[in-house]
């Protein structure tokens, strides 16, 4: 099957999703990627003395080592504004994107859930996008079976720090629907896939995201509610 990764930014592929793919991608699925912007407003740029045009070339550049360490079969790198994409008008985004699933015809959509992730604007934009581009879907997309969504449990930690700042809440247990078990080699493919970044290593340090993801991946699925967890996106879809 055709699963179909559509994300923000370079790097989003590889904080958390990739030993998954490594995964679905052994299991003989063809895994596509689209990024929607080149990430080169990035905070790193200042450190490097880059401007964002310039650091947006970097990462583009460490996205193409990540394709060739995964073994990604197709990727498509957007080069809408990093941090903007609340900005543009939704419906044009959503015939962007259109385009492109009508382009690589996936069985699975995969992107963020509602809170994002990480609470960036982008992340959650982009979910609004593609959820609205599910449920609106014709006939001409019936390849389209499942869209899920990328997200990690969350810690059950009060609603709000200290000084009543609010943190991001992410996904409760129950609403995980799909837990992808990663072998060793997975583990190993996605510490690869994120060793590609020469210009994130202390972003990878400082989130933990190794040991955070640890041997299981998890997902959310939009309207479905099968009986039991499921071991794979792709399981329980009919071509």
């Amino acid at each position: 099957m055709k699963i179909m990764y559509i994300f923000p930014h370079p790097d989003d592929e590889s904080f958390g999703p990739a030993g998954a793919i490594d995964k679905q991608i052994q299991e003989g699925n063809e895994v596509i990627l689209l990024t929607l912007t080149k990430g080169g407003a990035t905070k790193v740029r200042h450190q490097l003395g880059l401007t964002v045009q310039e650091m947006g070339k970097v990462r583009e550049k460490e996205m193409q080592k990540v394709q060739r360490t995964l073994g990604i079969s197709e990727m498509t790198i957007l080069d809408y504004e990093d941090g903007g994409l609340a900005k543009i008008n939704p419906s044009y985004l959503e015939s962007e994107i259109l385009k492109w699933i009508q382009y690589y015809r996936p069985n699975v959509v995969v992107t963020y859930p509602v809170h994002g992730g990480s609470g960036h604007h982008d992340h959650i934009t982009l979910h609004h996008i593609i959820k609205r581009l599910f449920f609106n879907k014709n006939e001409g997309l019936n390849f389209w079976k499942r869209l899920a969504y990328f997200t990690v449990i969350d810690t059950g930690l009060p609603m709000f720090f200290e000084g009543g700042i609010p943190r991001v809440t992410w996904t409760k247990k129950e609403d995980i629907l799909v837990t992808e078990q990663l072998s060793q080699a997975n583990i190993t493919k996605m510490k690869e896939a994120l060793l590609c970044y020469d210009t994130y290593q202390e972003m990878v340090k400082t989130t933990n995201v190794i040991d955070r993801i640890g041997n299981k991946t998890h997902f959310e699925l939009e309207a479905e509610t099968p009986p039991n967890m499921l071991s794979s996106l792709t399981e329980s879809i009919n071509p």
